[in-house]
C-alpha cells in the first residue's frame, strides 16, 4: 500500500499535513538534518509533532541525515534514542555506519536511506538492505527500469520524490559542500545545551543554491558558455499510477522551507490522486491537470522566492568574507 510522506518544517506544517491526509510527516532536529535552522525543529517541537501524530494514528519520522563526526556519534545516538522513546516511527539517515548502529539501538523503528547517500543503482539498494535499512529514497531521475531492477535485487521499500525528470544526469543532494565556503553557523549559539559545531552538509552551513547561479565557462579561443549546473524537477503527476504499479511504497513530498498552507494543499491534492488510483483505479491523470497547473505555478513561485533569499544571503556572506593575506 503506497503511503504519502509530507514535510514538517514547522509544527503548523506538520499538523496541517497530518490533518489533510498525510500518512506520515518528517521533521528535522536543529543542526542534524541538512536544512537551514528555520526549517528545523527544537526537541520540544518534535515531541509536540510526535504527540499529534500519535493522536491521529499517523507516523512521524525524524531526518537525522547529517553526517556526524567521530566525536559526535554518541550525541547522535542519544538523539535517536530520545526520539524513539517519544514515539518516532522512523528515521532518515545518510551514513552507512550510523544505520548499522541504529538498527541495533532501535530495532522496531523504520530506517530509510536519505537521498544524500548518493544511491545510483540497484546494487546500492541491496547494500543498504544488508546493512539493515528498510527503505531507500530513489534518485529523481530513476525510471521504471531502475525501479524494477531494484526490487529484483532486494525487498527494500522504494520511496520516490513527487518530482518528475526535466533534466538528465545524476545528482547527489546532500554531498555538496560549495556553500560551506561562504559561511559557517556555530550551533553552540543556537542550541546552547548541545556541544557541537556542525559539518559541511549540515544546517550550520545553509545551501545557498550555488548550483543554480548562472555560471560562465570559458576556453581559450572559444566563446563563453552560460549554463546552470542544476535545474530542479517539477511536481509529479503523470508517473504516479506507474510508480504504484511498480510497487513504490512511499511518495515523498519535500518542501520543509515552503509555506505551510501550500504544503497542506499539496497533501490534500496528492491524497486524492493516490487514493483514486488505489481505491478506484483512476489512472487517467488528465482529470487533475487544471488543479496541478495551479499548484505547479504556486510551487515555482515559492521556489523562486526561496532561491532569491538564499542567493541574497550568499552575496552577503561573500561580501563579508575576509581572505587571509
Amino acid at each position: 500500500m503506497a503511503k504519502l510522506l509530507a514535510p514538517a518544517g514547522t509544527v503548523e506544517m506538520a499538523v496541517g499535513a497530518i490533518d489533510q491526509g498525510a500518512d506520515a510527516v518528517y521533521v528535522g532536529p536543529l543542526g542534524w538534518s541538512r536544512r537551514p535552522y528555520e526549517s528545523e525543529l527544537s526537541d520540544d517541537e518534535i515531541r509536540a509533532v510526535i504527540d499529534h501524530g500519535a493522536s491521529a494514528d499517523k507516523e512521524v519520522w525524524v531526518a537525522m541525515n547529517a553526517c556526524p563526526s567521530t566525536f559526535e556519534v554518541e550525541h547522535f545516538l542519544r538523539k535517536v534514542r530520545r526520539y524513539a522513546a517519544w514515539g518516532a516511527r522512523g528515521f532518515v539517515v545518510t551514513e552507512p555506519g550510523a544505520i548499522v548502529h541504529m538498527r541495533r539501538l532501535v530495532p522496531d523503528a523504520a530506517i530509510h536511506v536519505s537521498i544524500g547517500s548518493g544511491i545510483t543503482n540497484r546494487y546500492d539498494a541491496g547494500f543498504y538492505r544488508a546493512l539493515g535499512a528498510d527503505g531507500i529514497i530513489v534518485p529523481y531521475r530513476w525510471g521504471s527500469a531502475e525501479l524494477v531492477a531494484a526490487q529484483q535485487t532486494s525487498d527494500i521499500a522504494l520511496e520516490v520524490f513527487l518530482f518528475e525528470t526535466v533534466q538528465t544526469g545524476m545528482i547527489c543532494p546532500g554531498k555538496c559542500i560549495m556553500s560551506s565556503y561562504l559561511k559557517f553557523r556555530d550551533w553552540l549559539a543556537v542550541e546552547r545545551r548541545e556541544a557541537f559545531h556542525g559539518s559541511a552538509n549540515r544546517g550550520s552551513k545553509e545551501c545557498y543554491r550555488v548550483c543554480q547561479t548562472p555560471w560562465a565557462f570559458e576556453a581559450p579561443d572559444a566563446a563563453a558558455i552560460d549554463i546552470r549546473l542544476r535545474r530542479d524537477a517539477r511536481l509529479m503527476l503523470e508517473q504516479i499510477p506507474q510508480c504504484i504499479a511498480h510497487g513504490v511504497r512511499y511518495f515523498k513530498l519535500s518542501g520543509r522551507e515552503r509555506p505551510a498552507p501550500l504544503i497542506s494543499d499539496l497533501v490534500r491534492f496528492y491524497r486524492k490522486v493516490i487514493d483514486g488510483v488505489l481505491q478506484h483505479g483512476q489512472c487517467d491523470m488528465t482529470v487533475y491537470l487544471d488543479e496541478m497547473t495551479v499548484l505547479r505555478r504556486r510551487w515555482v513561485n515559492e521556489k523562486r522566492k526561496r532561491v532569491d533569499t538564499l542567493m541574497s544571503r550568499a552575496r552577503e556572506a561573500a561580501d563579508g568574507a575576509v581572505c587571509p593575506g
